[in-house]
């Protein structure tokens, strides 16, 4: 009896720590699609039909982690806290994954539990959770994740008033603020701006309490960043290694996108094209990193029943060999994404010891149909062999290409891995699953001069609650 309680103990052990496995209760492949129409949507402002994608993507995998935080996200937004707070709920208990992934999990947690906190009024209790998420993201350094959050903390300090009704204004609902009040806002609008000048959003709120107040307060600002391409190579190699948390006896495989689509278009901030660019990164990564390292590639090019221009497995091929091999390749042909995908397993060994990897690099959506085997089919047959695929896409995340990200976050989501894009004007390697983050950066409401006390109370402020969360479009 005790040994049958020890095995039943151990297999409950081992469950918790395997790769997650989602319960596909609907159409996998449209569960990503919405997800990613709703991430969309909800970057343009239309809440309620965000809010309604999000609920079909997780009807459809209950069990996506990803998929609930967002959903709770548009219910707090649509003010129904109570409904929000109980998808925060279910979605603490779906984190799983290693130390690293259950941490970040944690920090997105905390960072849309504030935001639900400040949609709904809740300022004290936002400013706990998005503190929380801030030292998480700190330790990741995702320091444009932490100028967000910065940002998030200043709109709610600002925000943080009690509301009177204006008589002389049709009582019109209002906060009053004190210079106090606009000096703090303003000091973490200034360290969001040191986390990341960029933020545009920051810099709006920084610049207009700044002005207001008269106050010599600095802040570094950047509009148009100039990347150096050495700086570019270091840093995307260091950002994708550490996202990727490659280890020394891994097996990796890149699958590389040869369609013409990758010759057709240019990386702006590198001034190649998108196969030089990825042909230059991949050597790169192969020379300075990968020295130990079992290395394989395939090929994603050519038409629908096309022999891959490249396919060697994993450890029959030096690593000199494998760059030549990248070198040679001359682009041509469409993008049959879920054949290649579907066969990809064979470029692997069949040794149990290490992690193993597919890295996908990638511009377009999948262009043949493979019915046989749907790709978020095959990535259930990966998670269950243990290769985590990540993707690396030269897309960005808009409507027109939900398609191409729905596969990609189908993959990567199923076996653990990343999605990550390049943001084209600055070269930086985005994480997709902080996407909807970024949607949530907050502008501050319009204010004015307050007389509803009388002269009494010099510099008092005031904005009006129906200004609140208005979606605005910046103008730089």
């Amino acid at each position: 009896m005790f040994i049958a309680l020890r095995m039943i103990l151990l297999c409950l052990f081992l469950g918790w720590h395997v790769n997650q496995v989602y319960s596909f209760k609907g159409n996998p492949t449209k569960a990503f699609q919405d997800y990613f129409s709703g991430v969309n949507q909800f970057k343009e402002g239309n809440i309620k039909v965000a809010d309604q994608y999000f609920k079909s993507a997780l009807d459809h995998i209950p069990t996506n982690f990803t998929f609930c935080i967002s959903y709770a996200l548009t219910q707090g937004r649509l003010n129904k806290l109570k409904e929000a707070e109980d998808l925060l709920r279910k979605s603490s208990s779906l984190m799983r994954g290693s130390t690293t992934e259950v941490q970040e999990k944690k920090a997105l947690l905390s960072f849309f539990s504030g935001m639900i906190q400040i949609y709904n009024s809740n300022f004290d209790q936002a400013q706990i959770s998005l503190n929380e998420a801030k030292k998480i993201f700190e330790k990741l350094d995702e320091k444009s994740i932490v100028s967000i959050i910065y940002n998030a903390m200043g709109f709610s300090i600002f925000v943080n008033q009690g509301m009177n009704f204006d008589k002389f204004n049709d009582r019109k609902l209002h906060g009053h603020i004190y210079p106090v009040s606009l000096f703090r806002s303003a000091t973490y609008f200034q360290k969001s701006l040191y986390a990341d000048p960029s933020n545009l959003f920051a810099q709006h709120n920084f610049k207009i309490l700044n002005d207001t107040l008269c106050l010599d307060i600095s802040a570094p600002f950047i509009k148009e960043p100039k990347i150096k391409l050495s700086q570019f190579s270091f840093d995307w190699q260091e950002k994708l290694l550490n996202k990727l948390q490659i280890q020394p006896d891994d097996e990796i495989v890149f699958l590389i996108d040869i369609s013409g689509s990758m010759v057709t278009e240019k990386v702006s901030c590198t001034g190649l094209d998108r196969f030089r660019t990825t042909q230059w990164l991949t050597n790169s990564i192969l020379d300075r990193v990968l020295s130990d390292h079992q290395v394989g590639i395939g090929t994603i090019g050519g038409d629908c029943k096309s022999t891959p221009a490249a396919w060697k497995k994993a450890g029959n091929s030096s690593i000199k060999n494998i760059q030549a091999t990248i070198s040679e390749i001359i682009p041509e042909g469409s993008t049959p994404l879920a054949r290649i995908i579907a066969l990809s397993p064979e470029l692997f060994s069949n040794s149990s010891k290490g992690k193993k990897s597919l890295i996908v690099i990638s511009d377009g959506a999948n262009t043949c149909p493979h019915p046989e085997q749907p790709i978020c089919e095959s990535a259930e047959i990966l998670a269950e062999k243990k290769i985590k695929v990540h993707v690396l896409s030269f897309l960005q995340n808009t409507v027109s290409h939900a398609a191409a990200f729905a596969d990609y976050d189908c993959l990567t989501e199923t076996t653990s891995g990343k999605l990550l894009y390049l943001e084209d004007n600055q070269c930086q390697m985005n994480n997709i699953s902080y996407d909807l983050m970024q949607a949530c950066s907050l502008l501050l409401p319009p204010f004015e001069k307050s007389k509803c006390l009388g002269a009494s109370i010099p510099n008092l402020w005031m904005f009006y609650k129906s200004d609140l969360f208005i979606e605005k479009k910046l103008k730089f």
